[in-house]
């Protein structure tokens, strides 16, 4: 039985392998509070250790885990990689969280209302903030949009 409910995201994401400087773009399957699964354009074994970026947020902000598995598909591999520790399983609620607010700012801008992310993100919290924490931890079923 699965520890931590999965969130699905398309979020593009940055993984940056130990042999390399430069993160490789990934878009991002799913995450939960354990790890996340993204698509890769090369193989990453089971073990490898992987940062994990966000292209939306300023550099430095980094999480890491390790190759957990890989599998072949369509456009190269599926990789699931677990975070290495309580840090970083909170550091990937805020990645999360971010996915959430630019999928919110999407939809509205399909029905014609245009917002810049910090509004996007007010308006998101007052709406949808404990409903959030609560699906996060494993406490709720319910979709947040």
């Amino acid at each position: 039985m699965r520890r931590f409910i999965r969130h699905p995201t398309g979020f593009p994401i940055l993984v940056f392998a130990m042999d390399s400087a430069d993160g490789e773009e990934a878009s991002m399957c799913d995450i939960s509070q354990g790890g996340l699964a993204c698509n890769v354009k090369r193989k990453l074994g089971p073990g490898a250790v992987v940062a994990l970026g966000i292209p939306s947020l300023e550099d430095s902000y980094r999480f890491s885990g390790r190759v957990v598995r890989c599998s072949r598909c369509a456009d190269g591999y599926r990789i699931g990689i677990r975070f290495n520790d309580e840090t970083e399983s909170f550091k990937s609620k805020m990645v999360e969280q971010v996915c959430q607010i630019e999928h919110y700012r999407q939809e509205l801008r399909r029905e014609g209302r245009e917002l810049d992310s910090e509004t996007a993100a007010q308006e998101w919290i007052e709406r949808f903030g404990s409903q959030f924490a609560a699906i996060f931890s494993g406490q709720g079923t319910q979709g947040l949009h």
